[in-house]
């Protein structure tokens, strides 16, 4: 009876979740071993958290915490929601080191998709969100036997790629023209403006269609692209496959059947 009532006892009460441990030993960089440190608070609460509450669980200085997360969105590992004033991680911390155990990593079905996509059509195929206004790369599946041309990380063009037609395509038309029109006002002077409403254009014929063509990662490349809607994806993402223009140019109905085609197997 008393092992049945403190068993029910036990039942009823609220088990605290385990603090964090913000110590950090004395012979680390202190700058690195923070940014470390936040990615692992993330994983412990694993939810979205603000500039306050990781700077008093860590006890870091509310200035350096911000700088940190600020610098965290930049590099592609952070989402910021402005207006909750909260931080979130991006799909791309997730595939941070996923090269060291490939059996694992392939086992999800968007990373899948991009190596079987790869392997047919012999070109390169990225998975990118958008950052600020610049597409980035979160992840690449090469299986040409070539060295790969872009790798996890870079940043490339949004008025202009078919990655960056694709993650516009998800907004509203004023927030594209709002977008498009910033980024013509800080263009480089030896750069054209962007058409934009040439470009609106291009992106609700991509909609109707369900491709984007358009500019690749780097110059001489071009890409075509879609956007994955599946619940793995969670934050704004695309898939694109990208190549010498000569190959791809002829090939872009092809290449985005190919997209729609695994994509729609995706959401089966």
């Amino acid at each position: 009876m008393i092992h049945a009532e403190a068993h029910s006892h036990m039942e009823g009460a609220v088990v605290p979740q385990p603090s964090f441990r913000s110590e950090l030993p004395a012979e680390v960089v202190k700058s690195a071993a923070r940014t470390i440190q936040i990615l692992e608070y993330f994983d412990h609460v694993r939810r979205e958290v603000s500039i306050s509450e990781i700077a008093h669980a860590l006890n870091y200085p509310q200035s350096s915490t911000s700088a940190l997360l600020r610098s965290m969105v930049v590099m592609g590992y952070l989402q910021h929601d402005r207006q909750e004033r909260t931080y979130r991680l991006t799909r791309r911390t997730g595939l941070l080191g996923a090269w060291l155990d490939p059996s694992l990593v392939r086992q999800g079905a968007i990373v899948n998709l991009a190596h079987g996509l790869s392997r047919h059509t012999q070109e390169t195929v990225l998975l990118a969100r958008m950052n600020a206004n610049r597409v980035q790369v979160i992840y690449v599946a090469d299986e040409t036997g070539q060295p790969p041309h872009v790798t996890a990380g870079c940043q490339h063009d949004l008025a202009r790629s078919a990655a960056g037609a694709a993650l516009l395509a998800m907004l509203e038309d004023l927030q594209i023209r709002r977008i498009l029109t910033r980024l013509n006002a800080e263009r480089a002077e030896h750069e054209a403006p962007v058409d934009i409403a040439a470009r609106i254009a291009e992106i609700a014929e991509g909609r109707r269609s369900g491709g984007y063509v358009g500019a690749g990662s780097c110059p001489g490349l071009m890409a075509v692209a879609s956007q994955i809607r599946h619940g793995a994806a969670g934050d704004m993402l695309v898939l694109a496959i990208e190549g010498p223009r000569e190959r791809v140019a002829p090939r872009t109905a092809a290449l985005t059947g190919l997209i729609r085609a695994g994509l729609s197997n995706l959401s089966a």
